[in-house]
């Protein structure tokens, strides 16, 4: 069974919480062996091309998540490159609100790009059902 792979993407404020998540999904997808993949904690430390190195991470992810949050919108463009990467390649995205709701989203004047906009959005505090629906979406790849 080859080994499915989650991509995290957050901004540098939100580190506490993407180790979390990537320990709770690697914990509770461990039957079907998922990896969870975040840039700053996984990065080879050889690696010169960090642009190439992060497009090739989501292409290669079964899914990505994103966690948006007040920090992300101050400063995320690293993480809008993501989100268009995720995008480009067709990788199933999930995107996690953190201490931000939709209407923020909508009510900011710039810095939120429409693919964020238009995307399905949930509250972090629904993590466990974006896990469940990355369970049913490795299990559909693997049958």
């Amino acid at each position: 069974m080859k080994q499915a792979q989650v991509f995290i993407s957050y901004a540098g404020h939100d580190s506490f919480e993407a180790s979390l998540l990537q320990f709770s999904i690697e914990t509770l997808l461990a039957p079907q062996q998922v990896t969870a993949w975040t840039f700053q904690r996984d990065q080879s430390r050889s690696e010169n091309e960090v642009a190439r190195a992060l497009k090739k991470s989501v292409q290669d992810s079964i899914a990505t998540i994103f966690i948006v949050s007040p920090s992300t919108i101050d400063g995320g463009a690293a993480q809008w490159m993501e989100l268009a990467y995720s995008d480009a390649f067709d990788v199933e995205t999930f995107v996690l609100l953190h201490h931000l709701n939709y209407n923020d989203l909508k009510n900011k004047d710039r810095g939120v790009p429409p693919l964020l906009l238009a995307s399905q959005c949930n509250s972090a505090m629904e993590w466990r059902k974006v896990v469940e629906d990355i369970r049913n979406l490795v299990k559909g790849a693997q049958s």
